[in-house]
């Protein structure tokens, strides 16, 4: 979320423009929708229109093009939206230093993690944490997509990865394997059948990732999923009721009982799992305090995550 100084003003030839003003215009450069600056800001659509045309009323300047598919930035736009993002950078800067010299073990600390994470293994650890530091209280998001540590979207990133970013600061816990899982009736009905030639329960997206292990088109793929969403613990449920096979990080997969696993963890596909933060927040104590008990607490079980708390039943190939 973009994040300006209230009340502060720009004036130039009696022209007002607000610090609040750029965040608006920021929001939708970046969006290109009404709707799309409206999630990124909190607010609804009818609120950010209201807010562009006011802007643009008191300015006298057209920030962008109103066109069918969107909002174009004219030439005014570009250059607000080039310094906008140079304010936004310093502002958030000032936010990572001061919080860097915050020597108290006390409030909030903002956490974000793959969705599962956040359902599976996240509520026993951030309760525990809690108990040991009472003062703190911990925001957590479980997202699909990678969140902006420089933009003080979160504080702490919890993430699989094949390489994390340069700019952040963290700590390998340790390597991350996927599988595929299904319940022992549907193994039962279909062990003479290869891996890529089964039914499948896919997390949105996972197919792309899965060619050219599986498959030599993405179509193929495709043609053979039953049941598809962005959330991981729906795919599960979708696996246990028997509708298809389903392809899952192993700390999800080996921890569900419903489920057997077919394959051993599948090597091309292995990530790392880190804990990341921004460097200018490495003394703050609540999130330095959290990143060294989150990295003991996940080294302790880096088997589950690794895949190997459970066994692979025999009879399955991937191809």
């Amino acid at each position: 979320m973009s994040t300006f100084p209230a009340g502060t003003e720009i004036n130039n030839a009696g022209i007002a423009l607000e610090w609040s003003d750029l965040s608006v215009i920021l929001a939708i450069c970046r969006a290109g929708t009404l709707s799309g600056a409206a999630r990124i800001l909190g607010h609804n659509h009818s609120t950010i229109f209201r807010k562009i045309k006011a802007i643009e009323d008191k300015t006298k300047v057209r920030f962008f093009e109103r066109l069918p598919e969107g909002y174009a930035m004219t030439d005014a736009g570009r250059t607000a939206f080039r310094y906008a993002e140079r304010i936004e950078s310093e502002f958030h800067a000032l936010g990572r230093e001061v919080l860097g010299q915050d020597m108290r073990l006390q409030g909030k600390i903002r956490v974000t993690a793959p969705e599962g994470f956040g359902l599976r293994v996240g509520p026993k650890l951030f309760a525990e944490f809690i108990r040991r530091n009472p003062e703190v209280s911990i925001d957590f998001f479980g997202l699909t997509a990678a969140v902006d540590l420089n933009r003080r979207e979160a504080d702490i990133a919890i993430r699989a990865t094949a390489k994390p970013p340069d700019t952040s600061l963290g700590r390998k816990v340790c390597n991350f394997n996927f599988a595929f899982y299904g319940t022992p009736e549907y193994v039962d009905r279909n062990t003479c059948v290869s891996i890529s030639e089964q039914r499948m329960c896919l997390i949105q997206g996972t197919v792309d990732w899965l060619v050219p292990l599986l498959w030599k088109k993405a179509e193929e793929g495709e043609a053979l999923v039953s049941f598809s969403s962005t959330g991981s613990f729906a795919v599960l449920n979708a696996a246990a009721q028997g509708i298809g096979c389903t392809f899952m990080p192993c700390y999800l997969g080996d921890s569900d009982d419903r489920l057997v696993r077919l394959c051993d963890p599948i090597e091309p596909m292995t990530l790392e799992l880190w804990l990341l933060t921004h460097p200018d927040l490495r003394h703050t104590a609540r999130v330095k305090t959290m990143m060294s008990f989150l990295h003991e607490e996940l080294v302790n079980s880096e088997d589950l995550f690794m895949g190997k708390t459970k066994e692979t039943v025999p009879g399955f190939s991937l191809l």
